[in-house]
C-alpha cells in the first residue's frame, strides 16, 4: 500500500476484494481489512467464497483468520510501468558494464 502511495496513487481509489472460506465470519473481516487499511466502511466489496471442506488440514481457520485481500489499481498501466522501469533499473544495476 505504501508503495502504491508513494506513486502519487490513493488507497481510497484503490478496488478490494476479500477471498475467504465460507465459514468465516465475512461482515466482521471486512470490517476488520477496511479499519487496518484506514477505509471507509463497505469499501472492501467483493468477496470470493471459497468451500470450507473440514477434512484438508489447513492451518487458517478460527478468529485469527482474515482470508486474501486482493488489491486491484484502476487505471494501473502507468503504475505497472513505473515497476518495470525500477526492475529494470536494479538488473541493470547488477551487471558489470561491458568493457567498450
Amino acid at each position: 500500500m505504501r508503495f502504491v502511495e508513494s506513486t502519487g496513487r490513493s488507497r481510497h481509489d484503490l478496488r478490494y476484494r476479500l477471498s475467504i472460506h465460507e465459514s468465516a465470519d465475512v461482515p466482521a473481516v471486512q470490517a476488520w481489512w477496511a479499519e487496518k487499511l484506514r477505509l471507509v466502511e463497505g469499501a472492501v466489496g467483493a468477496v470470493t467464497l471459497k468451500r470450507h471442506t473440514p477434512s484438508t488440514g489447513r492451518h487458517n481457520q478460527g478468529v485469527e483468520y482474515r482470508g486474501c485481500l486482493v488489491v486491484t489499481v484502476p487505471r494501473g498501466r502507468e503504475l505497472y510501468w513505473h515497476i518495470e522501469g525500477l526492475l529494470e533499473g536494479l538488473a541493470r544495476s547488477g551487471r558489470p558494464e561491458a568493457a567498450g
